[in-house]
């Protein structure tokens, strides 16, 4: 390890994780997020877990009932929400503590891409481009590392079936397959930033299968933050 390496090291290490968890509806990035929060309290102590803020959002039920009139209204909530809570894993990782977030500011762009001309226009995809840029340059970071759930459109599916949330019914495979292309496309180029781990979520697993899964993750992360990625957005 050369010394440039050996102190920007030391340095990531004196600092608590970010880790994101991507991947389609009904992966299972709640239950992912969920264990790799509590296998990392065991670990350091403390944990915060960043779920993704639908539960309290006014404009949710207007757009699934309109998308065409909620879609950009929609979008620039969840941007909003999710610039907060990014500012705040940045917060906690600065001092000391890990965190771990369903979804992230990064992956909203995907619905975006897939909104684009046809429940949004092409100028509200630009505004929000030009919003996202604006909040990029208020210090962004990448976290220290994403978890990708690679799960096939057909098993999801099924998931968000057997789940039964009313607002999820009627989701198309179709809709799957595009957002899965579009995760997929934005993890590898992620990749350039920082440290992606891909994980194979199609095999339903048990409550103690999971957090082995998840303590293994934790591992991987450990190992793979000495060899830091240092980035802002857009550098």
């Amino acid at each position: 390890m050369s010394i440039q390496e050996d102190v920007l090291s030391r340095g990531v290490r004196s600092r608590g994780l970010h880790i994101c968890v991507l991947g389609i509806i009904g992966s299972g990035k709640t239950t992912t997020t969920h264990n790799l929060c509590e296998v990392i309290k065991e670990r350091e102590g403390r944990c915060e877990m960043l779920l993704e803020p639908v539960e309290d959002n006014p404009i949710l039920p207007l757009y699934y009932e309109d998308p065409k009139r909620w879609a950009f209204a929609m979008q620039v909530k969840m941007l909003a929400r999710r610039f907060s809570q990014q500012k705040l894993a940045q917060k906690y990782t600065l001092n000391g503590i890990s965190c771990v977030q369903d979804s992230s500011l990064f992956g909203d762009s995907c619905f975006v891409e897939m909104l684009r001309g046809n429940t949004m226009h092409e100028e509200e995809v630009n505004l929000y481009s030009e919003l996202f840029t604006i909040m990029a340059d208020e210090g962004i970071l990448y976290p220290s590392a994403v978890v990708f759930l690679k799960c096939k459109p057909e098993v999801a599916l099924e998931r968000i079936k057997s789940r039964g949330r009313e607002c999820e019914t009627g989701i198309p495979i179709d809709y799957l397959r595009d957002l899965d292309d579009q995760l997929s496309t934005l993890s590898e180029s992620m990749r350039r930033y920082t440290h992606v781990i891909n994980l194979d979520v199609n095999k339903d697993m048990n409550a103690d299968e999971l957090r082995e899964e998840a303590a293994d993750l934790y591992r991987q992360i450990r190992v793979l933050r000495e060899h830091p990625i240092m980035s802002r957005l857009g550098q």
